[in-house]
């Protein structure tokens, strides 16, 4: 290998090396089995031809920001960065503190730093004395082995709907948190203070208080007022939490990517354009960064637990070794950009057509129709009560009309909207954030009793509805009001399409009845444990076409949505062991904070561990066949329909 000095010269010149000091405290041998990318987490000295890298910061942690890249962490906590000419210790780490490694332990390795542009040959000496660098612990002890059955069926549950890409979305700047970052935890889980300034902090306030703020933002290390089942702003899914999940059996995991442009359009703060298609390509994109970092922390391409696959095959596969299959979904206000104004629609078929070849592109495999706004498709669900009201204002600067609501004709309802004006602090609230979005125009009331909103499936819907089908795509039926899901389900039982999916509970008790009777999927909103188990065996009572029944749930974490609450003294014992009795679940941690489901109800995604364990005290060994017969029976699902 060429010697390329000019780094090694940088590091005399700033003195963090040693001349002639050679390699005094450790054998300096270069270990065949390494990798580039085994260094991970290990505790090195690194050796170049001039000496050792920084001798007076060293040994150092390997942090892998990446695949191959490294941030270099000192026993004085510090990285080593190059910025201004010279090599030096830093508290924060930087683009300038990130390391490129390259080679092999049997080849030689070669050191280079993106801001110098430079390289030297280093050896990576295994030594003791390094600082830990900064982690949530998942609390786990054992590793899940292969999840197939005797029959060769995958033994696993599923998520059908989860949004670990939502820190992307309403601008970038709402959402307080990540599920990585290449710097560590404690740059993926800060303090939320600036994240709660001007519209940002109004509409967060809103969701996690219901009024004024109330609490600490306070993050890594403290996390004093989040996570919690309540807080709707913050970040739930961060990976370690998923990995927890993954250990107690989640084989099956739909990532929906999510965004909503009028309600983008408010916040004062945003780093992303508000566009639906583009925050679907950007978070399509992030999926896939994640999967990266978290082979970087295994040691190496495909060596994580988190897959991202695309078709059914893949997914058994990705299942059956015992790892998490994280299929790609989409749910927007205005998918492929086919809003409506004014009763006008923003797009054709042509556009129908080139947008499901880009998103089968990107990866994407089922979707919502419809969501939270009316669209050229059909007509939504409705959000319910205050609420409700703050997304019929997105309505109307999104179509140029309120919702049309109707009293109900038929057994099915969509949610009930205000029949008298909102008062106190929250009506305050909400006309701070409705103003931008009405200009002037007020909220409006409805006739007490039922409501329904009358749009339903258009035309286009209609064309949608069947390209999907002929292109093998799985219906997300939840979010479409009562009388657009009713059509959509006559298509699909006129043409005996059993790729239909309620995910999160979002429909009516008569559709989710029309789902399972044609072959389709549905999964309740998690929620609390005792309401699944009711909801499961409720769902079990319902037609199927076959005798296979398999259950999941839809957790909805980062999408706005409440969480299971704190479940009372003693439901869960601690440490419990997950379904196969390969790990054992202590308490997750997350710097100075645990999480007890007994007082914290699910707080973070790796909590699902332990509502998992509570479902079983709740529901006994029967419900728990059936939820781990849930991936089973969706990968079955969509092997049928998959062209």
């Amino acid at each position: 290998m060429k010697y390329l000095p000019a780094l090694a010269t940088v590091l005399l010149a700033a003195g963090t090396l040693g001349p002639g000091t050679g390699f005094a405290t450790a054998d300096p041998t270069p270990d065949p089995s390494q990798t580039r990318y085994s260094l991970v987490n290990g505790c090195y000295r690194i050796d170049t031809p001039s000496g050792p890298l920084a001798p007076a910061a060293g040994p150092f942690r390997i942090h892998a920001t990446t695949l191959g890249e490294y941030l270099l962490y000192g026993r004085t906590k510090e990285v080593v960065d190059a910025s201004a000419g010279s090599i030096h210790p830093a508290k924060n780490p930087s683009v300038t503190a990130v390391w490129k490694v390259d080679g092999s332990g049997a080849t030689g390795f070669t050191l280079s730093n993106a801001a110098t542009k430079t390289s030297t040959p280093a050896t990576f000496v295994p030594d003791t004395g390094c600082a830990d660098f900064p982690e949530a612990q998942d609390s786990a002890t054992g590793t899940p082995g292969p999840s197939v059955g005797a029959d060769g069926s995958i033994i696993g549950t599923i998520d059908a709907h989860v949004h670990v890409s939502a820190y992307e979305f309403l601008g970038g700047d709402f959402h307080c948190g990540r599920p990585w970052h290449p710097f560590g935890v404690t740059y993926a889980l800060p303090d939320c203070a600036s994240d709660r300034t001007g519209s940002n902090g109004l509409v967060a306030d809103f969701l996690d208080y219901g009024g004024p703020r109330t609490s600490d933002t306070a993050g890594w290390p403290t996390f004093r007022d989040w996570p919690k089942p309540s807080k709707l702003s913050t970040e739930g899914t961060y990976w370690t939490s998923i990995q927890r999940s993954w250990k107690a059996g989640l084989r099956v995991m739909t990532v929906d990517l999510v965004d909503n442009e009028s309600l983008c359009t408010i916040m004062t703060d945003r780093r992303n354009p508000c566009d639906d298609m583009t925050s679907v390509r950007t978070q399509a994109a992030d999926m896939r960064a994640l999967q990266d970092y978290i082979d970087a922390q295994a040691g190496g391409p495909g060596q994580g637990f988190f897959r991202i696959v695309t078709d059914p095959a893949q997914a058994r596969q990705v299942a059956a070794s015992g790892k998490l299959a994280v299929i790609l979904g989409m749910e927007l206000s205005d998918p492929m950009g086919c809003g409506v104004f004014l009763g006008q629609p923003k797009c054709g078929t042509a556009d129908v057509d080139r947008w499901l070849g880009e998103l089968r592109a990107l990866g994407v495999s089922s979707f919502f129709p419809v969501h939270k706004f009316d669209n050229a498709f059909g007509g939504t669900k409705m959000d319910s009560n205050t609420t409700g009201l703050l997304v019929n204002a997105g309505n109307f600067l999104q179509t140029g009309t309120f919702w049309n609501v109707q009293p109900c004709t038929g057994p099915g309802h969509d949610s009930p909207q205000p029949s008298v004006p909102i008062a106190g602090d929250i009506n305050q609230l909400l006309a701070k954030l409705t103003g931008p979005l009405l200009g002037g125009a007020p909220l409006p009331l409805y006739p007490s009793g039922t409501h329904c909103n009358a749009r339903g499936l258009t035309e286009l819907g209609r064309y949608l509805i069947n390209t999907m089908i002929d292109q093998g795509f799985l219906i997300e039926i939840d979010h479409l009001s009562e009388a657009t899901a009713d059509e959509v389900m006559s298509i699909i039982e006129a043409r005996r399409y059993p790729g239909v999916l309620s995910s999160h509970g979002w429909d009516s008790e008569r559709t989710t009845q029309r789902v399972y009777a044609v072959g389709g999927f549905a999964t309740p909103y998690a929620g609390g444990p005792a309401g699944f188990v009711k909801a499961w065996r409720e769902a079990r009572a319902m037609q199927r076409p076959t005798g296979d029944f398999g259950f999941g749930f839809g957790s909805d974490m980062n999408g706005l949505g409440g969480q299971g609450a704190p479940l009372g003294a003693g439901v869960i014992q601690y440490p419990f062991t997950s379904h196969d009795g390969a790990v054992t679940f202590d308490r997750e941690r997350w710097g100075e904070r645990t999480f007890d489901i007994n007082t914290d109800g699910t707080a973070t995604y790796g909590t699902y561990a332990d509502w998992l364990e509570a479902v079983r005290v709740l529901g006994g060994p029967e419900v728990m066949t059936d939820v781990f017969h849930g991936a089973e029976v969706y990968l079955r699902l969509w092997s049928q329909v998959r062209r």
